[in-house]
């Protein structure tokens, strides 16, 4: 697939990352030397950064550098090679947290709080199972594609933290990826020692109950519990509040549609519920505002729709699933009415000047 990325606007609501993220993927090409400073200009990106590990830059602009560096120089398993290496002693201050939480699910926990204090307008949670529990990251922001580099790093990294945090041999389940790994299933199993699936719903490490309640080897639970909510609290007032604040209710309507697209129940009374308002009021207050539920979801869906058919080794049957249609040909109607040609063809059209 040939390099490109779309333009994300400035301003509320823009997806940002912490740049402490930077120094995994420089200490990764570090055998570049200052072949790769023309490339972190090029997008807005220096090593002087390296001196403040919190601030927040564009999200977009970090994962096409990735990107970029993994076409430029060679390094299709760049973002597996960042998360192999990247450890405790990364996360800064979050590194004690995930220490004393006793438990994995407990440390994974903290990081499901923290996540929109490091990386917003990303989905990171945990689906609960009978036997196992998926821990699911995705970055919400469609536009922000390709970004394989940064799923296989994020998924490689938890990867590497919990390693440190019971043993190193641990292994999940099974692993997912939204984007195709074809050809890349031998190197990216050897890594996590399990199968490896992609064009997934979301990204995600499939883990035992087991490991998850295991208990840390050393520590009392009690004072476990007490330094956690310690630490908890301070880094929470250390880190600010969360990027982007309140956007309103189209916003947050966009957003629950968002995460929800594919992956669990989606429906006008579920959206609502979670707005914590009955359906009458969620329904006025978007009248007022312009819009409707039934626009914003189709918008959804033809924003996610143009993404996934850009990567065109995703079955239009896949394509369907994600987007939330019973089958192939109800989804190929709909996109059509859309765009005015088919899904295969819009696959197959050059460029996306072409497609407009």
């Amino acid at each position: 697939m040939s390099f490109s990325h779309h333009a994300v606007p400035a301003g509320n609501g823009q997806a940002t990352i912490r740049l402490l993220f930077l120094t995994a993927l420089l200490e990764a090409v570090s055998d570049l030397g200052t072949r790769i400073d023309p490339v972190l200009r090029e997008h807005g990106f220096s090593r002087s950064q390296l001196d403040r590990p919190y601030e927040r830059v564009p999200l977009h602009g970090y994962v096409a550098l990735i990107e970029h560096v993994a076409t430029r120089f060679q390094r299709p398993y760049l973002g597996l090679e960042m998360g192999s290496s990247f450890g405790l002693a990364d996360l800064g201050p979050l590194h004690a947290l995930l220490q004393a939480s006793g438990t994995l699910r407990a440390a994974l926990d903290s990081l499901v709080l923290f996540q929109s204090r490091i990386q917003n307008r990303t989905l990171f949670e945990s689906m609960a199972g009978a036997d196992t529990a998926s821990y699911c990251y995705r970055i919400e922001d469609h536009r922000i594609w390709p970004r394989g580099q940064d799923a296989e790093f994020a998924i490689s990294g938890y990867t590497t933290l919990i390693r440190q945090l019971t043993t190193t041999n641990w292994a999940p389940v099974e692993v997912h990826f939204e984007h195709s790994i074809a050809g890349r299933e031998k190197r990216l199993a050897q890594f996590f020692r399990a199968p490896v699936l992609g064009n997934q719903v979301t990204n995600a490490l499939v883990i035992r109950n087991d490991d998850l309640d295991h208990p840390f080897a050393g520590g009392s639970p009690a004072s476990n519990a007490k330094l956690r909510d310690t630490l908890e609290k301070h880094l929470l007032d250390l880190m600010g509040p969360e990027a982007g604040g309140d956007e309103g209710i189209v916003a947050r309507t966009r957003e629950i549609i968002e995460r929800r697209l594919g992956r669990t129940h989606l429906d006008f009374i579920s959206v609502a519920a979670e707005h914590n308002l009955s359906e009458r009021s969620l329904r006025r207050r978007l009248n007022e505002a312009g819009t409707s539920f039934r626009l914003l979801l189709q918008e959804a869906r033809q924003a996610r729709a143009r993404t996934m058919l850009e990567a065109t080794d995703l079955p239009l049957a896949v394509a369907a699933e994600q987007l939330g249609y019973s089958d192939t040909a109800t989804f190929s109607r709909a996109f059509k009415e859309w765009t005015g040609v088919s899904p295969g063809r819009f696959a197959k059209t050059p460029s996306v000047e072409d497609r407009e």
